[in-house]
């Protein structure tokens, strides 16, 4: 049988309840708070703030910038800028970063997400996340206009012989690493555009340049006959056009998702392809299983 609870022991108990619930309502706070060590989520920061920053980069005509004025534009800028206000939230473009920089400007919080074509693949995938797209992109290589050697044998491209061109960080760095790894490298600086390896190749500084075929697009238009797609039965790549995100933020990406499906749906996304689409079937439309009347027109 127990010993009797005096008045002594009943002091003792409400002492030490005193004490202990301030403690456990301070733990309770700070978890709340996310003061306990964890860094508040992206979804968080931007439902407070009202504001998604975003990181760019210039690739015409996925993205461009205004030299004179600043002025941004340009297929991400005018989807981004149909999110914000889909989802009522003002868009920040933060900061312009390389094509090898943002995955640290994700991870470091400097940008909530980068608003500016990025195509996934399994390397980028180990260190971000990716929205759903709003198109695709076909790659291609790209040689000089009297340049055969490589016709129906892409295999050919892999050898010490021959030298790729490729902007550092960029898709077609990353191809030529992984399915051209004998061939040599002439690498460019991030913010290095398209124009500048197209001018490689033209003046026989390297062979082949790997890109999209909107871009190859674009510089055939301002410099006709100079450049020409290796023929082959497909393309080298074909990829998502997608905003990429940190990791481990599904909060944050599912708003952007659904938020991406009612642009299309209702027509916005294909009206903003169709303003910068210069050239008829650059730009691969996403299947939607069905279509509205904003989607046809």
């Amino acid at each position: 049988m127990g010993r009797l609870f005096n008045k002594r022991d009943f002091l003792r108990l409400i002492s030490s309840a005193a004490v202990a619930a301030p403690t456990a309502l301070a733990v309770s706070e700070a978890t709340r708070k996310g003061t306990s060590g964890q860094k508040p989520s992206v979804y968080d920061r931007v439902m407070q703030t009202q504001t998604i920053r975003c990181g760019y980069g210039i690739w015409p005509p996925f993205f461009m910038k205004d030299p004179n004025t600043g002025k941004l534009s340009g297929v991400f800028y005018d989807y981004t800028e149909a999110l914000g206000r889909a989802l009522g939230l003002k868009i920040e473009w933060a900061e312009e970063i390389g094509s090898g920089d943002f995955a640290a400007a994700l991870e470091t919080g400097r940008i909530d997400a980068a608003c500016f074509s990025i195509w996934p693949n399994a390397s980028r995938a180990r260190e971000i996340d990716f929205t759903n797209p709003i198109y695709y992109t076909a790659h291609y290589a790209y040689v000089r206009a009297d340049d055969t050697r490589f016709d129906n044998t892409l295999d050919a491209i892999n050898s010490s012989s021959v030298t790729i061109v490729a902007i550092d960080g960029e898709m077609g760095a990353l191809i030529a690493e992984s399915d051209f790894p004998q061939a040599r490298k002439l690498g460019l600086p991030q913010l290095a555009d398209s124009s500048q390896a197209f001018l490689n190749i033209v003046t026989r500084k390297a062979d082949v340049f790997i890109t999209d075929l909107s871009t190859a697009a674009e510089y055939e238009v301002e410099n006709p006959g100079t450049i020409r797609q290796v023929i082959s039965p497909a393309p080298i790549r074909i990829f998502r056009n997608t905003i990429a995100i940190a990791q481990k933020q599904d909060q944050f990406r599912r708003m952007l998702d659904t938020a991406t499906e009612e642009l299309l749906s209702s027509g916005k996304i294909e009206k903003i392809i169709e303003k910068y689409e210069r050239h008829p079937n650059t730009f691969l439309r996403v299947e939607q299983g069905y279509r509205t009347s904003g989607s046809q027109r």
